[in-house]
């Protein structure tokens, strides 16, 4: 059986959510030494700092202190009603003050009940997710194992959407296909291979049986990136921008590979696309990666499909944007395959002038690459990317 962590009446499962809660502890004991949670404009402060997510708990220690707040507040709410209402008994005129009072304080308790449930959502989806790395054998952190043994993407502005659904890519329908090449192989080709011959890897069997859409794992080792990748058909490519992965309406949305990818028969090129959340989750750590200190100490990722474990170390930060369809101009999101050498470099050439940092991209011919791409507020419609080369 598997060990208990504990604070005060708290138990975890997960050294991790013990860590959690301890650091959402000495938040809370921070907190309540410097100020007084009581005063009414100190909690409503609070509040504020809580729900604009200024203040972030990533516990049941800290959900359960937002939740107190949520009383104390409720509590001066209530005492602002009696002196209102007494003041009505005084004078006459303090009817009209008092009527406005009372909605001023319906919203706030509308607000404080709606953050409530925003924070009682997070908490189910922050649970789900630990449920689905469980059963993929992971606990946020990358298991050293074999990589050789196993059983067996608008308006009538016209942008491009940068989950590509639209269907930009069909002039590559009449470039050669690159699947299985090898390095500097300008027209080898190899035969198709039938996703019906080939076996589920066993730690996602149990996964891809409760969701047919799922098409891979990937994480970062120090980072909170490790989520199922899901991939759906071209006629509704960017489903999982609003869906969890058991098919609920969710904000978060899920990790999801381009319609346009073949991950079997590879692409040169697999784009993952993902929310930038503002708590962090999902694609909203990418940004940290625009620190050169942060990308070197975490260019390493794991990206399994369904049928096969790979490794990939990332080579480059860039930054682009989302551009009119009759623009003449680059765009990273339809770099799919590779026809021959001189597409490749077309495209090496083009994201070198959109890294990040003063590099040269260590990619060349024949590299099998993995594309993370977000939403990115440098400008409008900005987008921010990751390029990674399988090891």
């Amino acid at each position: 059986m598997s060990e208990k962590y504990k604070i005060g009446d708290y138990e975890f499962n997960t050294y991790e959510e013990y860590l959690a809660a301890q650091e959402d502890t000495k938040k809370i004991d921070f907190i309540t030494k410097e100020v007084d949670i009581t005063d009414p404009d100190v909690a409503v402060r609070l509040y504020t700092l809580i729900r604009n997510k200024e203040i972030v708990f990533r516990s049941k220690v800290g959900i359960s202190f937002s939740w107190y707040l949520t009383d104390v507040l409720a509590k001066n709410s209530q005492n602002l009603l009696e002196e209102k209402r007494k003041k009505e008994e005084q004078k006459e005129q303090g009817k009209k003050l008092s009527i406005a009072g009372i909605f001023c304080i319906c919203a706030a308790v509308l607000c404080l009940g709606y953050y409530g449930m925003t924070l009682w959502q997070e908490h189910l989806e922050s649970k789900e997710f630990e449920r689905l790395q469980n059963m993929q054998n992971l606990t946020g952190h990358i298991i050293k194992e074999s990589y050789a043994d196993d059983d067996g993407q608008g308006s009538k502005k016209k942008q491009d959407l940068a989950q590509a659904s639209d269907s930009s890519g069909s002039a590559d329908k009449k470039k050669t296909k690159k699947t299985g090449q090898t390095k500097n192989s300008d027209t080898e080709k190899t035969k198709k291979i039938d996703p019906a011959d080939l076996t589920v890897l066993k730690k996602y069997k149990d996964l891809y049986a409760q969701n047919k859409d799922l098409a891979g794992w990937l994480s970062i080792a120090g980072t909170n990136i490790d989520y199922p990748v899901m991939q759906t058909g071209k006629n509704n490519p960017d489903y999982y921008l609003h869906y969890d992965f058991n098919k609920k309406e969710s904000d978060h949305g899920s990790l999801f590979l381009d319609a346009r990818n073949g991950y079997v028969n590879r692409d040169t090129n697999l784009i993952i696309y993902g929310h930038n959340m503002r708590d962090g989750t999902m694609f909203g750590g990418l940004k940290s990666f625009m620190d050169k200190n942060y990308f070197d100490q975490h260019n390493e990722l794991v990206f399994d499909t369904i049928y096969e474990k790979a490794r990939y170390r990332i080579v480059a930060v860039c930054l682009s944007k989302v551009n009119y369809q009759d623009d003449d101009t680059f765009r990273y999101y339809n770099f799919l395959k590779a026809g021959n050498k001189e597409e490749f470099n077309a495209f090496l050439a083009n994201i070198q002038q959109l890294t990040v940092f003063d590099q040269t991209i260590d990619i060349s011919y024949g590299d099998e690459l993995l594309t993370l791409s977000t939403c990115n507020s440098y400008v409008q419609d900005g987008r921010l990317f990751l390029i990674a080369k399988k090891e």
